[in-house]
């Protein structure tokens, strides 16, 4: 992705600036290019806030599309699980680990290291990655409370901080709504090379409707044995009003559920064993094998309806296959709307796990 000089200018006032890009490596990818494309990596200071991918896998897709790392670097990862990889971060980075429920936790340790940043002589840049898996822990409210909150610490130390989402998992009124908090936004193609940049011109003190206190001490509710459900149940409001340019709702229902005909796409035959895409020694993995690898190419989550395009198996098969992965553990699936996101193990949000899950028997 190339930004020319007027648009980068554009963006080098801005303090917060909304990416609409799809939630893929294309989007990881135009994402960590924005970043560079703003400030040379060795001019900057880079704060990331992740989900699911941790920061080794971070830093390797940043290595893979940018090469040099940030002069600086610092985690917030909103995500408890340790992973081994933590131990061969590089010197000097940092990681902060908060619970992904509890988003206002976040603010703290990322205003610290904006503070102690404040007069090194480099840019600072916020990196969320990313909005959509921010509103499957929290409802749209506290999401927004704590999204207004952040855009203001980070308009305040002087960073400019960039918010990954993917518009097609959410509906409309949903990205309308969260573009009032942003000083522009970035639109991305699916092929990760046209995009457009689009001044918002909102009136930011309009959220104050959807924002209790601007404290930072805003309270949320404790979570609870029926957190994933009430997730679940405001997902499924926030997709009911959603337009798709892609397949029928029907056929969308399908590929969730599983319940397809067996029809194949584009007309092919269903077969079981078919190969994955471009996927490296292919020939040598099992089905399951490949979807484990597909998925860690996609850092750990992916849409199904994403996993379908990327084989050549049907949506039936493909709905068989990650239910007998379920069964054994390998992987978790979330229904989010009118399909389901696919978390290979360890990658899953916190709420999706079972209440009693570690206790002694």
């Amino acid at each position: 992705m190339n930004i020319d000089t007027s648009d980068r200018r554009q963006l080098e006032t801005c303090s917060n600036v909304l990416l609409l890009a799809p939630l893929t490596p294309t989007g990881t990818r135009a994402c960590f290019e924005l970043l560079a494309a703003t400030t040379p990596p060795e001019e900057a200071n880079v704060a990331a806030v992740t989900y699911t991918p941790p920061p080794e896998t971070w830093i390797s897709d940043w290595r893979t599309h940018v090469e040099t790392l940030p002069a600086e670097l610092a985690f917030v990862h909103a995500n408890q699980v340790q992973t081994a990889g933590d131990d061969d971060l590089p010197e000097g980075v940092t990681v902060a680990r908060v619970d992904p429920n509890q988003p206002m936790d976040i603010i703290a340790p990322l205003t610290e290291q904006l503070t102690r940043w404040e007069d090194n002589g480099n840019r600072s840049l916020v990196a969320v990655q990313t909005l959509t898996i921010l509103l499957e822990y929290v409802d749209f409210d506290t999401a927004f409370r704590y999204l207004h909150i952040l855009t203001h610490r980070v308009e305040a130390a002087g960073a400019i901080g960039f918010y990954h989402m993917d518009p097609d998992i959410h509906d409309e009124e949903t990205v309308n709504t969260l573009k009032t908090l942003f000083d522009a936004v970035v639109e991305v193609g699916d092929d990760g090379e046209s995009w457009s940049v689009t001044e918002t011109y909102g009136d930011r003190s309009a959220t104050s409707d959807h924002v209790q206190t601007h404290d930072t001490d805003v309270s949320l509710p404790d979570s609870g044995d029926s957190l994933f459900s009430t997730i679940r149940d405001s997902l499924s409001g926030l997709f009911s009003g959603s337009e798709t340019t892609g397949p029928s709702s029907d056929s969308a229902v399908e590929s969730a559920t599983g319940n397809g005909t067996g029809a194949e796409r584009d007309g092919s035959a269903a077969t079981g064993d078919s190969g994955v895409g471009d996927l490296p020694d292919g020939a040598m993995l099992t089905d399951e094998d490949r979807i484990r690898e597909l998925l860690s190419q996609y850092g750990g989550r992916m849409k199904q309806v994403d996993v379908t395009e990327e084989t050549d198996w049907s949506k039936s098969t493909v709905s068989r296959k990650l239910s007998k992965m379920e069964e054994k553990g390998l992987i978790t699936r979330v229904q989010v709307g009118r399909g389901n996101l696919v978390f290979l193990s360890g990658y899953e949000p916190e709420t999706t796990k079972s209440p009693f899950e570690g206790e002694s028997s």
